[in-house]
């Protein structure tokens, strides 16, 4: 029976790096766009490479302050969404892996 928990929980935190990833990167493909960068989808992937995970987000952080922020309402509005739902990805990862991690601590008890 613990292994089914222990396979929904590890579903449940896959699911939600998988959407906190997407959402990272929309986030930085919508703000590349609004500073005027070139190639926004490439900026997007880039912000998700690294060799801990997040150094190309590190990078574009540093990188893009040369350039001005022109957001409309719309984008903007779409830019508070867009964190919503990261938020919302990364409160899921926790409690799955919360829930994993008391599984797997009842399961060898």
């Amino acid at each position: 029976m613990m292994t089914w928990y222990l396979i929904i929980f590890v579903f449940m935190v896959l699911m939600g790096a998988f959407a906190l990833a997407y959402q990272i990167f929309r986030l930085t493909e919508l703000d590349a766009k609004c500073r005027g960068l070139k190639h926004p989808k490439w900026w997007g992937l880039f912000s998700l490479s690294g060799n801990n995970g997040s150094g190309g987000l590190i990078l574009y952080l540093i990188g893009r302050r040369k350039y001005p922020i022109a957001m409309n309402s719309e984008e903007r509005t779409l830019m508070n969404s867009r964190k919503k739902r990261a938020g919302a990805a990364l409160v899921f990862m926790a409690v799955g892996m919360i829930c994993l991690m008391s599984t797997c601590i009842l399961s060898f008890n």
